[in-house]
């Protein structure tokens, strides 16, 4: 690795930033939108951490939007997601560096535009932090294993492991999946008498913080009611194989790559293979066991990472062979070009972009306007555009007899009205908003006809 390699790297992570600046505008949708709202509740960190007993407050996100408040621009809310996305595709390409600068400008590039980590790294949630505590842990975890004779990276390790639990719960996957990682590692080259002991005190104290917060949380939610889940599905084989078909062209671009990358992969020595291997098993193990909300891609984050950095060692070898090098070569130009694709599209349609709802009512009752709606839930998404486009905005408490305005949220394909019509009263669609992608609001906004 030169200098103008580094610079390289630089430059790409901050062409990754600015797209995730143009990804990050328009009204936050509905898993954002009332991440906003319990924010504003609860009205201090504390009640961040002890008060909102629900799967959708990640707390370093909460916290985060606790602080610059419910009239911040959409952008200045994400900001927390775009500087930890951006700032994974650096350790990225910092881990591939050890293998040579071709395997670090290629993971610069994978992670700065791969779709499911642009997607994650430019809404205000708290998959993109917990994504960069997770890759920081692969990095210590790695930069150890090359020179275990080395003191253990406990410390550094176990503030990883609290910043990516305190951004979001699904890091607990990727502390499973690190410790076996280094378990099958050390005991493959240490044996297990030594290899045993040194996972365990290498982990001992990230495991214990990881057990102290979840008791934490279960002794917040024991005394608040217990704990909610927005969105509980049964698990679902069909379900689960379409957030498979989500993750693998998220991450790759298309599905169908994974069979020529599963062709160059064989034989691979390198210890991140290891690693991607045993990623690779969380889906497999959560369909097994028939967890609930198993057709969540978003819930699989944690695989992305070490699946992404298995490619972009695996590339450049490829690279030095006759046959493999039009394979590879295949599977790179169709990733950016899938890529493109997708981030452009996102970039246009931001998520459905709610804030043009409230957009249109500024443009036609300038004054503010009361608004009804078909679910309670689809109130956060008016809440949170209305107070940042400082616009006065009221949610009637009842849906019948309907506003003058009224605002219909539905999940993926389900039908909007043909003719609304409600409580005798007659609607035409003013706006609507669909997303393309992995997450956002599908809504229609209806005004009553005189």
């Amino acid at each position: 690795m030169r200098r103008e390699h580094w610079l390289w790297i630089v430059g790409i992570a901050l062409a990754g930033l600015v797209l995730r600046c143009f990804a990050a505008r328009g009204g936050l949708w509905l898993d954002e939108a009332w991440s906003a709202v319990f924010a504003q509740e609860v009205a201090t960190p504390a009640g961040v951490l002890f008060q909102i007993n629900h799967d959708n407050n990640h707390h370093l996100n909460t916290l985060w939007l606790q602080l610059v408040g419910p009239a911040a621009p959409p952008i200045l809310q994400r900001a927390l997601s775009i500087v930890s996305s951006s700032a994974t595709i650096v350790v990225a390409a910092a881990i591939a560096a050890r293998r040579g600068p071709a395997p670090a400008i290629c993971a610069a590039v994978a992670f700065a535009v791969a779709h499911f980590l642009l997607t994650y790294g430019a809404e205000a949630r708290g998959y993109a932090p917990m994504l960069l505590a997770c890759v920081s842990a692969i990095a210590i975890i790695d930069g150890w294993l090359a020179d275990p004779t080395r003191p253990k990276p406990s410390s550094a390790l176990t503030i990883a492991a609290l910043l990516g639990c305190l951004a979001q719960a699904t890091m607990m996957f990727a502390l499973v999946i690190l410790t076996l990682w280094v378990t099958v590692e050390r005991c493959r080259n240490a044996g297990w008498r030594k290899g045993l002991p040194d996972t365990i005190a290498l982990f001992a104290p990230a495991a214990a913080v990881a057990v102290l917060l979840v008791a934490g949380a279960w002794a917040a939610a024991a005394g608040g009611g217990g704990f909610h889940i927005g969105n509980r599905e049964p698990h679902d084989w069909l379900k689960w194989s379409d957030a498979m078909r989500q993750l693998l062209a998220g991450m790759f671009g298309a599905t169908i790559l994974a069979v020529p990358l599963l062709y160059l992969a064989r034989g691979t020595s390198d210890r991140l293979a290891t690693l991607a291997l045993i990623a690779c098993a969380l889906p497999l193990a959560v369909a097994l066991l028939a967890l609930p909300n198993s057709g969540a891609a978003r819930y699989y984050a944690v695989v992305v990472p070490p699946l992404l950095l298995l490619t972009v060692i695996i590339l450049p070898m490829a690279w030095n062979h006759p046959v493999k090098r039009w394979i590879a070569a295949a599977i790179s130009l169709t990733f950016l070009l899938t890529a493109a694709v997708a981030d452009r599209a996102i970039i246009r349609n931001l998520r459905g972009d709610p804030g043009r709802a409230v957009a249109t009512l500024a443009r036609v009752a300038p004054g503010g306007a009361i608004v009804s709606v078909d679910y309670s839930r689809s109130s956060a998404i008016l809440i949170a555009a209305a107070r940042s486009q400082r616009y006065s905005l009221t949610v009637a408490e009842t849906a019948c007899p309907p506003a003058r305005f009224h605002l219909v949220e539905r999940d993926g394909d389900t039908r909007f009205p043909d003719r609304p019509f409600w409580c005798g009263r007659t609607y035409r669609e003013i706006a609507r908003g669909d997303p393309a992608g992995l997450s956002g609001t599908h809504w229609r906004l209806y005004g009553a006809m005189r």
